[in-house]
C-alpha cells in the first residue's frame, strides 16, 4: 500500500492513545494523571508540522508520476527530453515532490483543486529552475493560484496575467496565457517560467546575480522571436524586470540564448547552479 501522508499515519496511534486514556479514566475509573496531556501535545505537534513531515516523507519516497504526465513531459518539455535516464528519474521525483509540497488552487466563485496534469505542467517550470539547486521548492512560494483569464489584484488595478508576492508566498497566473506558453513557446511567451524566475529572484536576494546584463529587447527578440510589445502585452505590464525576461529566455530557448549571449549564459549557469555539473 502506497503511503501519501506520513502525518496521517502518525496521527492514528495518537488518536488510539487518546481513546485508551479516556477509557481508563472514565470507563475503568483509573486515574491517568498528566498522561492525558501526552496525546494532546503530540496532536498539536502533528497539526503544526504535518506539512513539513509529509514533504520530508515524499521527498524521500516520491510518488511515481502517472504515465500521462511522463508523456506530456516527453511531448512538451525539451529540458526533460534531453536528460539522461538517471536525471530523468531525478526530474520526475523532483516534480512529484514539488507538486506534493505546494498548493495549486483554481480561482472562481470558490477555490477549487487544479487537475494533476495541469499542476504538473505548471510545476515543470519550477523544476527546471531548481533542478541544480538545494532548494527545490523555490523559497516560501507555497501557493499557486490560477485564474481562467487575465485578472486584477489589490496591488495592480489592471488586467494582467502573472504576479508574484514574496511576503505572501504566492504566484498567480492566468490559465488562458499560461498553458500555450508552456506547450508552444515558439508562438507564445511562457508566463509560467516568467513567474517562477521572478519568484526565484525574490526568494534568493543574496544569489550571484549578473553584475550587468549587457542585453536588451533586440536580444530577446532574436532569441525568442517575441518582441517587447508582444511580451508586455502578454504579461499585462508596461514595464518588467529585464532579468526576469532574460531568465525566461535562458530556460525556454537554451541553445538560442547561449549562441546569442554566451557571457550572460555562463553567468546564469552560475546563478541557477548548472555550472556545478
Amino acid at each position: 500500500m502506497r503511503i501519501y501522508s506520513l502525518s496521517k499515519v502518525l496521527a492514528l496511534p495518537v488518536i488510539l492513545l487518546l481513546f485508551l486514556i479516556l477509557y481508563l479514566e472514565y470507563g475503568l475509573q483509573v486515574s491517568t494523571g498528566y498522561w492525558i496531556l501526552l496525546p494532546a501535545v503530540l496532536g498539536v505537534v502533528l497539526y503544526i508540522s504535518y506539512g513539513n513531515i509529509d514533504f520530508w516523507f515524499l521527498k524521500k519516497f516520491p510518488v511515481k508520476l502517472d504515465k500521462k504526465v511522463v508523456d506530456l513531459l516527453n511531448q512538451y518539455i525539451p529540458f526533460y527530453r534531453d536528460l539522461n535516464a538517471e536525471d530523468k528519474k531525478r526530474y520526475e521525483a523532483q516534480l512529484s515532490t514539488y507538486i506534493s509540497g505546494r498548493s495549486f488552487k483554481s480561482v472562481g466563485s470558490e477555490l477549487k483543486n487544479v487537475p494533476y496534469d495541469i499542476r504538473a505542467m505548471i510545476a515543470t517550470n519550477a523544476v527546471q529552475i531548481a533542478f541544480y539547486q538545494e532548494d527545490i521548492l523555490i523559497g516560501d512560494f507555497d501557493r499557486i493560484f490560477i485564474y481562467k483569464h487575465p485578472f486584477q489584484s489589490p496591488k495592480y488595478k489592471f488586467l494582467h496575467t502573472v504576479e508574484t508576492h514574496a511576503e505572501d508566498g504566492v504566484i498567480i497566473y492566468s490559465l488562458e496565457q499560461l498553458m500555450p506558453g508552456i506547450t508552444n513557446p515558439e508562438l507564445h511567451y511562457n508566463i509560467g517560467m516568467h513567474g517562477y524566475v521572478e519568484a526565484f529572484i525574490k526568494a534568493n536576494p543574496a544569489a550571484p546575480f549578473p553584475p550587468r546584463l549587457n542585453a536588451d529587447w533586440f536580444d530577446v527578440l532574436a532569441i525568442s522571436g517575441h518582441s517587447q510589445k508582444k511580451i508586455l502585452a502578454t504579461v499585462g505590464f508596461e514595464n518588467v524586470d529585464m532579468l526576469v525576461v532574460l531568465g525566461t529566455c535562458y530556460f525556454t530557448y537554451p541553445e538560442e540564448f547561449k549562441n546569442r549571449l554566451p557571457e550572460l549564459n555562463a553567468e546564469l549557469d552560475v546563478l541557477f547552479g548548472k555550472s556545478r555539473i
